[in-house]
């Protein structure tokens, strides 16, 4: 990759992250935190900006947009770009879950490893004794993932709660912009097929019988 190539890149990369990450920690914190709201704002957002880069209205930004996504999307990185965002939404998805668990199922046992580690730094006072959930652990069919549920989800419960909430705001808006992601890739390959198979159509009309 050469010096102007990579510059691209952090200039679609900066383009992105300056204006829709914000927009959407602002929509979904003073607006909706609804999924459906977000993915639709900043989707809308996205696809016109695709749309009036199709149809050059961007000047050199969009020329330099569209040469880049076009390397992404069909070329060697669009594997690594998927499978990253699949990751991704597994990972995000499953801490959101992890999250909620800890403050529903496990909401006692995480007040009281809370109150041990932030308020009273003595884990001491914590014992089987006073642990009021985890006998859905024990009393599991599968021990060690109902094991790894219990630790995981009260952990990230515990560390949005000391966040403020916004552990759990920042992976919705990350997991949201995974979809997006995804759904991009596909947009985008529409549209590029649609326009090729145009400009194909017009050729085929221009040649001499």
């Amino acid at each position: 990759m050469g010096k102007s190539d990579f510059k691209e890149k952090l200039v679609v990369i900066g383009f992105f992250v300056g204006i829709f990450l914000p927009v959407r920690m602002l929509f979904v914190e003073y607006v909706s935190d609804h999924w459906l709201g977000s993915l639709g704002l900043i989707s809308g957002l996205g696809f016109l900006f695709l749309i009036l880069v199709k149809k050059q209205k961007l000047g050199t930004i969009g020329k330099i947009f569209e040469k880049n996504t076009q390397k992404m999307v069909f070329g060697k990185t669009a594997k690594l770009v998927i499978g990253l965002s699949l990751i991704s939404l597994l990972y995000f998805g499953s801490s959101m879950m992890f999250i909620d668990r800890g403050d529903s199922l496990y909401s006692e046992d995480k007040t009281l490893f809370h109150d041990a580690i932030i308020k009273d730094n003595n884990l001491d006072s914590v014992t089987p004794n006073n642990l009021q959930n985890i006998q859905v652990v024990y009393d599991s069919q599968n021990r060690l993932v109902s094991t790894f549920d219990y630790a995981f989800s009260i952990t990230y419960a515990i560390m949005n709660d000391v966040s403020g909430g916004w552990l759990e705001h920042l992976y919705f808006v990350l997991f949201v912009e995974q979809i997006e992601i995804l759904g991009f890739f596909v947009f985008y390959r529409l549209i590029h097929k649609k326009s090729t198979a145009k400009m194909s159509r017009f050729q085929i009309l221009q040649t001499p019988n």
